[in-house]
């Protein structure tokens, strides 16, 4: 409590210790805690009427205690002080009314002095939604129990050779003001061995772009001894440096300070740390160095550090060694909520000292403080919000400086502030966050199915699906009308008061709009708890008819969502009611059939065989449409689900009978719904399903081709599943195998070409045969064969869209084979001549997508252009347009994942957009903007590498990254931690090497981490060791860079053989070959003059 000693009367009272005692008496009585909160809050009202209930109220914390507890307490009272009931001189009994002080009463609460009623007549003791300032410690009520409990804490840790303490509390528990108007002035004045110069205060959410090192010294300047600077002639970024770097001042815990302020110590508030955990700006290097800084600090025996953090945001801070072991040092402090006597001081012991006073009703029964202080109390999250209430109150006091009862109704309540407080928070934001704000009621509004009463819920964090649901939430939990903190696994969130659900028009219309949903939704959740704890018995379904349909309408329509469990009662129903239907069903058909089998029998017989004839070539072509013409519809749109489903429906009519009896149309029906499934099943990163479904295909093909004459059909599906085969070995690298069956999926082509010679989708197959066959000869560096294939597919599509104009899937077709006629130029070295062509390729992209802007396809294939095209650029020495290009790539993926988030061949091509992102980053040398996709490449890499370990296209993308990863941090200095990527990368693309010596695009990553481990060494000054790793990384591209005019080649070639010292001269053709096509990479131009040096 604030007030701690006071004199009642003659008496001198201590209520921490439960003392009283006269001056003139040696001995001290000791008081039950209980009759001490009585006595105090008596004097606290002193000559005025407290009620048994008032009393209750303050004094037993809401515990449901009778009236006899508080007769109990005042008769110990007097008879400690000597006093008579009769003849009362120190405590009063007004009949039927209550208790009163008679003796004077002198509070002397902790401070050396109370200002005065003039001070504070000026201006408000409350300060609304803002947290409690040093400035208002004089009217900082209610929390001295805290005070002293957090300052042991930090003498403790002080004492330990540490002084570091962590605040934990829910989001509006008062954390700030309890540092900044509680202990750093308590410190200030007397600290019990802890006595404070001074205190100076870092807002993590108020730093905006500031880098940490720079916002760390810049808090730090602001501390003085005896007006002077702590720190003069220093800047805020050296002082900040000097914490973060390695030197002699950072392990001492503070630079010098050339003897100034010999043992002072000075406190570091730094407010708001879940900031560090959220903010953009904090990446795991900068939050480690920013967090060992503040260790330094606190180990520096001249600053003391207290950090405050919400506590829902405890599973970030237990990632944290350095937190954590302020925890095992007990440095961990909880802030509790107030009880409801503390929340009574917070309410009248500010007006006390303003001269300000309490109205109440003309009868006497009601009193606002009383009223405020049961508003508050029964929601101590609502602490902010019963601040915000006190400052609108002062706002409309009367002259004689009373808060008015009839204001405070006026304001409909804490309630009402609260309401108006939401709309103009809400006003403030985007449109976008704005029309979120339905969907927050959705998961945080409750109404009860039994008595129609609305509550709030407590949401998780992770419901939250957009970035508008994200910014809506944070600005009504910054603004304190929501409440986030941690439950037992996750950080939720909520309404700080329901009342906002009660007094917020927004919310009381939207409740009313759907509150027949939100009733549903309670009954739904309570029946689907009943069922799932009775062991989901089928009677504890819901019934047939009304109940179900309105539950799947529920379901279905979305507008409040329902958990899994309701959604599998809901479905569960579902299949029983059908079950139900059919068995009704077949009662009455089969009485039917009874009393019709006599009759019909002859007409039936006579007729079978025709009816089975007729229903099977109805099954036939029904097959034949599912797997042609509508698998093919589906295909562009990138349908997987459809797809799959059409397969699986096809394949389960056409697998009825022994595939060795079958005639050559079924088997051919059949393969060509396995050749779907496959298509799927690689879509989704499912290989060996994919690959079993083909083999399959392909068995069935050859028993057709085997029977001699061969039909067009045949030979189409028989090209397809040769393309597929191929298109698998090319995901995993084997450029034989890949050659192989695209060389089939070509002769197939050409056989139906030949056989269908003025079918323009014979014309259209081939000249995919041959855009895929040059596709691997690029690959392998034969870019002559390649050019002469794509001309010859560009030309068969040209003749194809004379006869089909409206073909998109050809227009699509054709774009790609634009991509690959680019690539071919690229490796010729016409870099310009290739991004002309990329451009056209997007043009043909672009008409495409508008034709069918609902198809993911295009998104997806509009990214892969412009993410070649980036890489041209960057070529170039363009580095700022390949950003460009590679953000547009970067939306447009995104965009086709959102429609189809399974297809693992997009989540790829994501994947390596953001590599070149980071690259094009930290050539530029931002090293802060790589740094965030870094980060996120590599959790999202070995999280698939956990699921599958020998997934080779993951492990070469892993490689890449860690590539990447080294060179940030060489950046930052940290030479070790890049040998440790350097090397890890190196052993994954060796591998790679070793299993498939013809891919080019694994040597050129590995002579990469080879030239980057020779940057490390030649920092380190071993340049023997660099040396060797630069002839190393040459021995790498000796089969291949020599005849190669590919520059992704050459560069490394050159870098590679200058490095080590190019005894040779096997450099300087091929340095003369990149200078002459306009080669302008910025690190391949770095490392030129960097050799130079």
């Amino acid at each position: 409590m604030k007030v701690k000693r006071f004199q009642f009367g003659d008496w001198q009272v201590d209520a921490q210790a439960c003392v009283l005692w006269r001056e003139d008496a040696a001995a001290q009585l000791q008081v039950e805690p209980r009759a001490i909160d009585v006595l105090l809050a008596l004097c606290l009202h002193a000559g005025k009427i407290l009620s048994a209930d008032d009393l209750l109220h303050q004094c037993w914390d809401g515990i449901a205690v009778g009236e006899n507890q508080v007769h109990k307490a005042v008769a110990q009272l007097r008879k400690v002080l000597g006093d008579s009931a009769t003849a009362p001189r120190y405590i009063e009994n007004i009949r039927k009314r209550g208790y009163r002080t008679v003796a004077p009463v002198i509070l002397a609460p902790h401070r050396e002095a109370e200002p005065s009623a003039e001070v504070w007549g000026r201006e408000s003791p409350y300060v609304g939604l803002e947290p409690f300032g040093a400035a208002h410690a004089s009217v900082f009520f209610g929390r001295d129990a805290a005070v002293a409990r957090l300052r042991d804490v930090l003498a403790d840790q002080a004492a330990a050779g540490r002084a570091f303490v962590l605040i934990l509390g829910a989001s509006g528990s008062g954390k700030t003001s309890l540092v900044q108007a509680g202990l750093v002035p308590a410190l200030t004045r007397t600290g019990a061995g802890l006595r404070v110069a001074g205190a100076t205060v870092l807002d993590l959410g108020a730093i905006g772009a500031v880098p940490l090192p720079t916002a760390l010294g810049g808090a730090l300047l602001d501390l003085d001894w005896e007006g002077e600077p702590l720190y003069a002639g220093c800047s805020a970024e050296h002082l900040g440096q000097s914490l973060i770097e390695e030197g002699q001042g950072a392990r001492d815990g503070v630079p010098p300070v050339d003897g100034t302020a010999p043992g002072a110590r000075f406190i570091l508030f730094v407010d708001r740390l879940e900031v560090l955990f959220s903010g953009a700006f904090a990446s795991g290097l900068q939050r480690r160095q920013f967090l060992t800084a503040l260790d330094r600090l606190a180990r520096g025996g001249q600053v003391m550090v207290i950090a405050a953090c919400r506590n829902d945001f405890y599973p970030e801070v237990a990632k944290e060694p350095l937190l954590m072991t302020a925890k095992e040092a007990g440095g961990h402090f909880d802030l509790a909520p107030p009880s409801r006597a503390e929340i009574g001081q917070m309410i009248r012991l500010p007006a006390e000292i303003a001269g300000l006073s309490f109205g109440g009703d003309p009868d006497g029964n009601e009193r606002l403080d009383d009223l405020l202080c049961d508003a508050a109390a029964n929601s101590p999250d609502a602490l902010p919000l019963l601040q915000y209430t006190l400052q609108q109150l002062y706002l409309l006091r009367s002259p004689a400086r009373e808060l008015s009862l009839v204001a405070y109704r006026g304001l409909g309540g804490i309630e009402g502030a609260i309401g108006q407080r939401a709309e103009t928070t809400l006003a403030g934001l985007p449109a976008g966050a704005q029309a979120a704000l339905s969907r927050i009621f959705s998961v945080i509004v409750a109404v009860s199915a039994v008595d129609d009463t609305v509550r709030g819920l407590q949401a998780p964090w992770s419901d939250l699906a957009t970035d508008d649901e994200r910014a809506l939430v944070q600005a009504l939990v910054d603004e304190r009308l929501f409440v986030s903190r941690a439950s037992e696994t996750q950080a939720v969130f909520g309404v700080a008061h329901e009342a906002l659900l009660r007094q917020w028009p927004r919310a009381v219309a939207w409740i009313a709009e759907h509150r027949q949903a939100l009733r549903a939704r309670s009954q739904l959740e309570g029946l689907a708890r009943q069922w799932a704890a009775e062991g989901r018995r089928a009677d504890r379904l819901l019934r047939p008819g009304k109940p179900l349909e309105e539950a799947r309408d529920l379901v279905g329509k979305g507008i409040v969502p329902v958990g899994a469990e309701v959604k599998a009662l809901v479905a569960a129903s579902g299949r029983h009611a059908k079950r139900a239907d059919r068995l009704r069903l077949g009662v009455l058909v089969g009485v039917a059939a009874i009393a019709l089998v006599a009759a019909f029998l002859g007409l039936r017989a006579s007729r079978a065989e025709k009816v089975a004839a007729l229903r099977l070539q109805e099954a036939e072509d029904l097959a034949d449409y599912m797997l042609d013409d509508l698998a093919e519809k589906l295909r562009p749109l990138g349908r997987l689900d459809l797809l799959d489903g059409v397969a699986q429906k096809a394949l389960g009519y056409l697998t009825t009978d022994d595939p060795g009896r079958i005639p050559g149309a079924a088997r051919l029906r059949q393969a060509k719904a396995l050749q779907t499934l496959a298509d799927v099943d690689r879509s989704r990163g499912n290989v060996d399903a994919a690959l079993k479904a083909l083999t399959q295909a392909e068995t069935l093909l050859r028993a057709n081709l085997a029977e001699g004459a061969v039909d067009a059909e045949t030979l189409k599906v028989s090209g397809t599943v040769a393309f597929w085969f191929g298109q698998i070995a090319l995901d995993q690298g084997h450029l034989d195998e890949t050659l192989r069956r695209f060389i089939q999926y070509r002769d197939f082509a050409q056989r139906r070409m030949n056989a269908q010679p003025g079918e323009s989708d014979a014309w259209i197959e081939l000249s995919y045969a041959l855009s895929s066959l040059s596709a691997v000869q690029l690959r392998e560096g034969n870019g002559d064969a390649a050019a002469d294939n794509l001309s010859a597919s560009i030309a068969l599509k040209h003749r194809a869209l004379a006869a089909q104009p409206e073909n998109v899937s050809l227009l699509a077709e054709l774009a790609n084979s634009l991509s690959l006629l680019a690539d071919a130029q690229a490796e010729r070295g016409r870099l310009e001549a290739a991004t002309d062509l990329y451009d056209q390729q997007r043009d043909v992209l672009d008409d495409v997508r508008r034709r069918q802007p609902d198809a993911p396809v295009w998104a997806f294939r509009l990214a892969t252009a412009d993410r070649l095209k980036s890489a041209l650029l960057q070529a170039q020495g363009k580095t700022e347009l390949a950003l460009g290009a590679l953000d547009r790539a970067t939306q447009q993926i995104d965009d086709a994942l959102r429609k189809e988030p399974e297809n693992r061949r997009w989540q790829v091509i994501r994947t390596e957009i953001l590599l070149l992102k980071a690259r094009a980053e930290l050539a530029l040398g931002r090293v802060s903007n790589a740094l965030p996709d870094i980060l996120g490449i590599e959790v999202k890499i070995n999280q698939l590498l956990h699921v599958n370990p020998t997934d080779d296209l993951a492990q070469r993308q892993k490689a890449q990254v860690l590539l990447l990863h080294s060179y940030a941090l060489m950046a930052g200095g940290d030479l070790e931690a890049a040998k440790q990527k350097i090397d890890e990368a190196a052993g994954i693309a060796r591998t790679s090497v070793d299993r498939d010596r013809q891919d080019k695009l694994r040597s050129i990553l590995l002579s990469k981490t080879l030239l980057a481990n020779a940057e490390i060494a030649l920092r380190q000054g071993a340049d023997a060791a660099a040396r060797q790793a630069c002839l190393d990384a040459a021995g790498v591209l000796r089969g291949i860079a020599p005849s190669s005019s590919d520059f992704r080649i050459l560069d490394p070639w050159v870098r590679a053989n200058r490095c080590a010292g190019d005894e040779e001269g096997m450099a300087g053709a091929a340095a003369q070959f990149l200078d002459r096509i306009g080669y302008r990479d910025v690190e391949y131009l770095k490392s030129l003059t960097s050799n130079k040096e």
